[in-house]
């Protein structure tokens, strides 16, 4: 971007919200900001979910003293109540990117906090990025931002162009479910009603995230899986659970002779669900690595075009060190790594330890006493 077109950005970001802004001004001037209002807002979910639906069920189960109002593409009102809720509440929290909010002076004592939906450090993103316009407002006014271990504090304050002492090291809310015992035999059970052919076999969860720019376009090359030489390398002893990232509009065609042992669960919402009857997970640069390892799961990474993505997007340690298995480019060393993953060795323990350590079950009481109540 030109130096001229950067010095100007924050301007142009103005003006494009120069309406909104205008409404929330106005909404700051006629109403008080109200103790313990709590705002959620997402324009990139149909319903609550993620972090913050964890965080709201959270709350709602222990009766805390917080009135909590949830604004999503399915229920997203006029500009007018927006701006008017936003203004009216202490609290504003986000898991995405939400241009709108970049935009806006905060009211004193008011909190804008980013609960990202993703977790780890992996991919690099925001100003991490070395196309990111510097001189943006994205991301730039968070009160607070979470992050699921001191180690990568850093990482979060450089990609939301923040100082590193508004990155709260809290845990990820939504990876408290990972420990509730009653959720993963519900959802174990539901699962082998699904597919009985499931019980007694090894399970290895094929997710490859999606190529191409964005969900208009996203694909997964069929080159790099030969279905049935999977499957028939690892044996009968395995089952194969593929799932696709929703982005991928060529949706897996299972062959014949692999039926039965070849499992699309694309249609799953939660992959944590697949994830509690996961052996060992295969994938490429997908985040789910993380919840994988949080419950203790071995990984393999397969990434026939490593060299091509790495350049293209950057990660923010050697791609090696996300495996708490071996690194694999070519198919025909799949099945064998696969076989040899083993479960809590010292590589998963250090993953564990850089990555996830605050992901404990108790991310949503941190949230709250460290974020929420800390602000009083």
């Amino acid at each position: 971007m030109s130096s001229i077109i950067s010095a100007f950005y924050p301007t142009l970001q103005r003006l494009r919200f120069a309406k909104f802004i205008s409404l929330y001004d106005k909404a700051c001037k006629a109403e008080p900001m109200e103790s313990d209002k709590i705002l959620m807002f997402t324009t990139s979910r149909g319903r609550l979910g993620g972090n913050l639906s964890a965080v709201k069920d959270y709350i709602e189960k222990n009766a805390l003293p917080y009135r909590i109002t949830a604004f999503t593409n399915e229920n997203m009102p006029d500009d007018k109540t927006v701006a008017r809720e936003m203004a009216k509440s202490e609290f504003i929290l986000v898991d995405d990117f939400e241009p709108v909010v970049y935009v806006l002076k905060l009211r004193e004592g008011q909190h804008l906090v980013q609960v990202w939906h993703a977790m780890g450090a992996f991919k690099k993103f925001g100003y991490g990025r070395a196309s990111a316009e510097k001189n943006s407002l994205t991301h730039k006014n968070y009160t607070e931002a979470i992050v699921s271990s001191k180690e990568i504090t850093g990482i979060y304050a450089e990609a939301f162009g923040i100082d590193e002492s508004r990155v709260k090291p809290v845990g990820v809310p939504r990876t408290d479910m990972l420990f509730d015992n009653e959720y993963r035999e519900k959802a174990k059970r539901r699962l082998y009603e699904r597919e009985p052919r499931l019980k007694g076999k090894k399970i290895c969860l094929f997710a490859p995230t999606f190529r191409g720019a964005n969900v208009n376009d996203g694909y997964y090359p069929e080159e790099f899986l030969d279905i049935s030489a999977f499957a028939n390398e690892l044996g009968d002893d395995w089952a194969i659970i593929l799932k696709y990232h929703p982005f991928i509009k060529n949706a897996p065609e299972i062959p014949r002779e692999a039926a039965g042992r070849v499992f699309d669960f694309s249609d799953e919402r939660e992959i944590n669900d697949i994830l509690f009857i996961t052996d060992v997970l295969v994938t490429d640069y997908s985040s789910v690595i993380f919840e994988n390892a949080i419950l203790d799961n071995p990984s393999v990474l397969y990434a026939p075009d490593l060299e091509d993505y790495s350049g293209e997007r950057g990660f923010y340690f050697d791609y090696e060190d996300y495996s708490c298995g071996a690194v694999v480019t070519e198919q025909s060393e799949l099945a064998a790594a696969v076989k040899n993953a083993g479960k809590s060795d010292e590589k998963l323990k250090k993953f564990k330890e850089r990555f996830v350590s605050l992901c404990d079950g108790d991310s949503c009481k941190r949230f709250v006493e460290n974020i929420i109540k800390q602000a009083k």
